[in-house]
């Protein structure tokens, strides 16, 4: 206990119980903490918890009974079926623990039974970056891959180990005089002392086996071997000291990992197992409650090793029935793994099989996609491939998951049954996950073809189905131009993925209505959806990475209004979901949108960065508007830099080269993205535009520009056209049709005052805002709201060279720690700051800390200098 308090008190980072099995560590540190007041989270784990995401779950669950604003974003990101990265997990875990204001205790017991390297990658992040509020321990059988020698040369380290457990001849003495009162002799027990070393269950064994015998001293010269030898020889000793009822008691309850009396009753068919627990609780023989109500026990885990061999040895043939009955038990009682645990031990696999049909969905968005695979595995070849709803249950994580690749393959390795096979909606389902397949292939008849027939199947109350089903085919309506009933089928999808609370269909839907309104300069209507959606999603306990999409939307909307620091800091608020989720597709997206943001600020060596960040993210596998919209951010960054060749390689990469433009019958494919398609046609007039000028090149821009807006007015692309309408407008200019010109640039007004679109013009720079400067002057604006244009003006004004740079935050300050840069800020000092906001002053020190981190700063005044240049103050 006090080498325990001195490692504390020396503000350690960690300390390890490390000893072999029956020594006494759990008892050690159970005692330990009963005696500080220091706040506990305790964490005993089994072998089943060696999964990611069911330790972060449940890690994330210990340390919420200290505080429960703990780990939220990483639980609703798991609720999801997704396991973040490995560094993500640790600096979301970092960044919470930093939000303690005093020092707590995280206790992990029988840490042995990890093994996953993952795991071990989180907690070596802890300790290199170890936040101060916490002090880890950790109860072992075998010293973890941690940097424990680095940790004990720097004084971070408590270690108490076997030698410091193992009773001394003195305390063997007391344990048997005193507390078990069987006054041995000295000579016994220093032979008990040199036979068990000090060895605390092996100790416990013996005096059990020796009480109330006459000749204790045959049995203690008996002892010899080795500790799990001598541990086998008492174990069957203590076994036949005890009544038959006992002893049959102990041996068939060895099989559960933990258990209550109901428990026990049920697998062994009788009715006083809540009487035989108080017994041995009672009698000292090795029951570990685990909770205070003395409800729930399990066996010491040496003691409950060796009963399960005794049993196996000498009962084998009754142990298939014990997990049977125990598997029943526990499905009843709405433990689904621990009855699919038991119920493979049984060898039940049917049971198994049903289990999983029924619940793998749950488990699978509860983390537990390595569990089950295991599970899946363990089950004989004939009946898991017959098992629909299961693959079923996996095709729905892929898709949640956003892992399409993967999904792809398992859709394609099964076939759906039959109409006659199963239930239609299991058909249906299989039906509605091959259209979205195909529809991502491009193969949109076939996909219809499925979707209608999977609607057929099903009634209105599938509506998970009917959600996915509707998504897909809202999409085919957007590639065949029916933009209102796309609308009207996407709203579909959101209603019926709400009532099953489908979160991620409703959000991939919400995406999707949400970019058709964008992109067809329905920007208030983009507006009130993305911002409704994201007031939701931050009151809800799920928070699916996918959500991301709804705040790079919203970013769009805030780069063509101007509001360019909004914009930046909902793209970060973006970033760091898709971080959450490891989604490059996601990351990469909102690289494009910082590019953008920083390139209407004129700050093109950051808007370069940033979509190199993005082109390097994408996966081999991407959708092909995404790989587009990175070309064509690309090309136009390097054409605003006047690096004209790189910029048209990319195009040209893209397959948009000029010479062939009037061979092709029609600029926007069937099935392309003409969003996409058009950024990358609107850089090559760019291109044309900053080239050595001569009439003919002009004149096949100004063809071209024609055929691109009629197209994106066919297509209903409202930004693309209105893009090229101001950049025919240059070409116009540069032939000196200086009417033509006019008249374009009015019409682009016209068309953008509606929605007060800025983004566009400033993006132009300052040609557009010659021309702008030209129509006031000649007094040709018409209708258009003056104001509207200075607007656009003072705009392109502020955007040229000189503007400050803007770095996004990858982790944005918390509330706590933006009370306290307040405070630094108003020059007040940090035992004022700690005064001012009832914290003590090692909190004000962990939090001013955090933010030099987040900001990348040394000292006070580097800290408000930042602040103020990204408007946090």
């Amino acid at each position: 206990m006090q080498r325990l308090d001195e490692g504390l008190e020396s503000d350690r980072e960690i300390t390890l119980v490390s000893a072999p099995a029956g020594f006494g560590k759990t008892t050690c540190i159970s005692e330990w903490v009963h005696s500080m007041d220091c706040p506990v989270a305790w964490l005993s784990l089994d072998i089943a918890d060696d999964d990611i995401g069911r330790f972060i779950f449940y890690l994330n669950a210990a340390l919420q009974t200290i505080n429960p604003d703990f780990g939220k974003e990483i639980k609703a990101v798991i609720r999801t079926g997704h396991v973040p990265p490995i560094d993500i997990i640790s600096a979301s875990i970092i960044n919470d623990i930093l939000k303690f204001d005093n020092r707590f205790l995280l206790i992990l017991d029988d840490f042995h039974t990890i093994q996953d390297d993952s795991i071990f990658e989180i907690f070596k992040d802890l300790l290199d970056n170890h936040p101060k509020p916490l002090h880890l321990v950790l109860i072992t059988r075998e010293d973890p891959p941690l940097p424990l020698a680095r940790l004990r040369a720097n004084n971070k380290l408590t270690e108490i180990r076997a030698k410091d457990l193992r009773f001394s001849g003195g305390e063997i003495e007391t344990f048997y005089n005193d507390v078990m009162g069987l006054k041995l002799a000295g000579k016994e027990i220093s032979t008990l002392e040199e036979k068990t070393e000090g060895w605390i269950v092996g100790i416990q064994l013996a005096g059990i086996s020796i009480t109330d015998k006459d000749n204790p001293s045959q049995l203690i010269s008996k002892l010899s071997g080795s500790h799990r030898f001598i541990a086998g020889y008492l174990t069957e000793q203590v076994l036949n000291h005890q009544p038959e009822e006992i002893r049959k008691f102990l041996l068939q309850t060895a099989i559960l990992d933990k258990f209550n009396s109901d428990l026990c009753n049920a697998v062994t068919e009788r009715s006083n197992a809540k009487d035989l627990l108080n017994h041995l609780y009672n009698s000292n023989l090795f029951l570990v409650p685990l909770d205070d109500e003395h409800q729930w026990y399990r066996y010491h885990h040496f003691f409950a090793d060796l009963l399960l061999e005794l049993k196996t040895r000498d009962e084998a043939e009754n142990l298939k029935d014990l997990h049977k009955r125990a598997s029943q038990w526990y499905a009843e009682t709405g433990m689904v793994s621990e009855a699919v645990d038991h119920a493979l031990a049984a060898e039940e696999y049917p049971t198994a099989m049903e289990l999983l049909e029924n619940h793998a969905s749950t488990l699978l968005m509860q983390g537990y996609a390595k569990t089950v695979g295991g599970w899946i595995q363990t089950i004989p070849d004939d009946l898991r491939s017959t098992s629909l709803k299961t693959n079923l249950a996996f095709a729905w994580m892929y898709l949640l998951q956003g892992a399409y690749s993967d999904l792809s393959q398992h859709i394609d390795r099964w076939e759906p049954p039959t109409n006659g096979e199963g239930k239609p909606g299991h058909r249906a389902e299989w039906l509605v996950m091959e259209s979205l397949v195909l529809y991502m292939k491009g193969e949109i008849e076939a996909c219809m073809d499925r979707v209608s027939e999977a609607l057929e199947l099903v009634s209105s109350q599938h509506n998970r189905v009917l959600g996915l089903a509707y998504y897909v085919q809202a999409h085919v309506s957007l590639i065949r131009d029916e933009y209102n009933k796309a609308i009207d089928t996407f709203q579909k999808s959101i209603q019926h993925s709400r009532e099953v609370k489908s979160l991620v269909i409703e959000i991939m839907s919400t995406i999707s209505l949400i970019s058709a309104a964008f992109e067809r300069g329905k920007l208030q209507q983009a507006y009130i959806t993305a911002t409704k959606t994201i007031n939701r999603l931050e009151n809800s306990d799920e928070m699916h990475p996918i959500s991301s999409y709804v705040y790079i939307a919203l970013g769009d909307i805030y780069y063509q209004w101007n509001r360019i620091e909004e914009g930046l800091q909902t793209a970060s608020r973006a970033f760091h979901l898709s971080s959450l989720g490891g989604l490059n597709t996601g990351l990469a997206t909102c690289r494009i949108l910082f590019s953008q943001l920083f390139q209407i600020r004129n700050n093109l060596n950051s808007a370069e960065i940033e979509i190199q960040s993005a082109a390097d993210l994408l996966p081999a596998e991407v959708p092909e508007y995404l790989r587009q919209h990175v070309a064509a951010q690309q090309a136009s960054v390097y054409i605003d830099q006047k690096h004209l060749d790189p910029a048209i390689s990319i195009l040209q990469s893209q397959g948009v080269i000029f010479d062939e433009l009037y061979s092709s019958p029609n600029i926007f494919p069937d099935q392309s993205n003409p969003f996409s398609v058009g950024r990358l046609y609107n850089c090559l007039l760019r291109t044309l535009l900053h080239q050595d000028q001569n009439s003919s090149l002009l004149t096949s821009g100004i063809e071209l520009a024609k055929r691109i807006i009629a197209e994106a007015d066919q297509r209903n692309q409202f930004l693309i056209s209105l893009e090229t309408i101001l950049l025919r407008a240059q070409f116009h200019e540069k032939t000196g049709n200086l009417q033509a010109s006019t008249a374009d640039l009015v019409h682009a007004l016209e068309r953008g005052q509606t929605e007060n679109i800025i983004g566009i013009f400033i993006a132009q720079g300052l040609p557009i805002a010659d021309l702008l400067n030209r129509l006031i002057e000649n007094n040709k604006l018409g209708a258009i709201d003056k104001d509207y244009v200075k607007e656009i003006l003072s705009a392109i004004t502020q955007s040229q060279p000189g503007c400050p740079e803007f770095e996004p935050l990858e982790n944005p300050l918390s509330d706590r720690e933006l009370d306290v840069i307040l405070l630094m800020a108003e020059g007040l000092k940090y035992k004022e700051i700690a005064a001012k906001l009832f914290i003590s002053l090692n909190t004000v020190r962990y939090h001013v800390k955090s933010i030099y981190g987040k900001l990348n700063v040394n000292n006070r005044t580097q800290a408000i200098e930042k602040a103020r240049k990204r408007q946090i103050l």
